[in-house]
């Protein structure tokens, strides 16, 4: 619903604009049924009817296509699509519908698990600006850091504060926790997440919109675009240190299957040399 309500206010504030007659919809009762309630209201089959004939509307779809320009969800047009089912009375979310979500981690999540007979512990913390204060007091023996970006943001903005460009702060707040005092002796694991969407987005801009990225001179092929920002990234790391990059896409459940396994190898290794149990690989 928030998203669609995002969408319906784009599209009018686009449509004012001297060349914006193709961003405004034509569904005025649909988009003030949508306007006029909560983003918590149940999806029963009039607002879903009211979305369904929204997302089909061309100013919509012409107003979507400009969502680099405003914050709006990576799975919004997922649930679009998915509107017919989801406003069934009886729908039960699948697994697909519940890899797709996303709730913004706030505070610090700590999750315990096993697996092989190997305990885990880890710390989820929230990325946003605001909650990187809160990071520090668990920096302490960390065998790990598993550090996460969007590669698909170069493009984008923060959510915070609608003018800092997603890659400039990825790449500033990875160097600044590489350089993390108490992070030395942690092991590097950089995921370069959403690279579906980083696909679909460098057809259209170049990643040299980025201000981090404007000397890049390739071809601009994914291949080589995303060995550019690998490079980016690398970068950050001194020549002492070693880190290892994935490149990602977190709803793909065989490719998180076969990284997390490459991550699980990682951990123990760095645990095993760090108990001075094993050689350095």
């Amino acid at each position: 619903i928030s998203s669609m309500q995002t969408l319906i206010e784009k599209s009018e504030e686009f449509g004012k604009a001297e060349d914006g007659k193709k961003y405004i919809h034509s569904c005025p009762d649909e988009a003030k049924l949508i306007l006029d309630i909560s983003d918590k209201e149940t999806i029963d089959e009039k607002v879903g009817g009211a979305i369904k004939k929204l997302w089909a509307d061309v100013g919509i779809q012409a107003t979507y296509a400009e969502k680099h320009r405003y914050q709006l969800i990576d799975s919004a047009k997922y649930y679009f699509t998915q509107i017919d089912k989801i406003s069934k009375v009886d729908w039960l979310p699948d697994e697909e519908d519940v890899i797709r979500s996303r709730a913004r981690t706030t505070g610090i999540v700590t999750t315990e698990f096993v697996v092989q007979e190997h305990t885990f512990k880890m710390f989820d913390v929230g990325g946003q600006k605001s909650e990187r204060k809160k990071w520090v007091p668990f920096f302490e023996g960390v065998d790990c850091v598993l550090f996460v970006a969007a590669i698909s943001g170069y493009n984008k903005t923060l959510f915070e504060d609608g003018k800092t460009n997603r890659m400039v702060d990825a790449l500033n707040l990875f160097k600044s926790v590489v350089e993390e005092k108490m992070l030395q002796s942690s092991s590097l694991v950089l995921f370069l997440n959403k690279r579906d969407l980083f696909a679909e987005e460098i057809k259209r801009f170049p990643i040299t919109e980025s201000p981090a990225l404007a000397h890049y001179e390739g071809d601009g092929s994914y291949e080589d675009c995303c060995g550019f920002i690998r490079k980016t990234f690398d970068e950050c790391v001194a020549d002492t240190r070693n880190v290892t990059i994935h490149v990602t896409c977190a709803t793909d459940r065989t490719n998180v299957r076969i990284v997390f396994e490459s991550v699980r190898e990682h951990v123990l290794n760095a645990s095993l040399e760090a108990a001075g149990l094993t050689a350095a690989i």
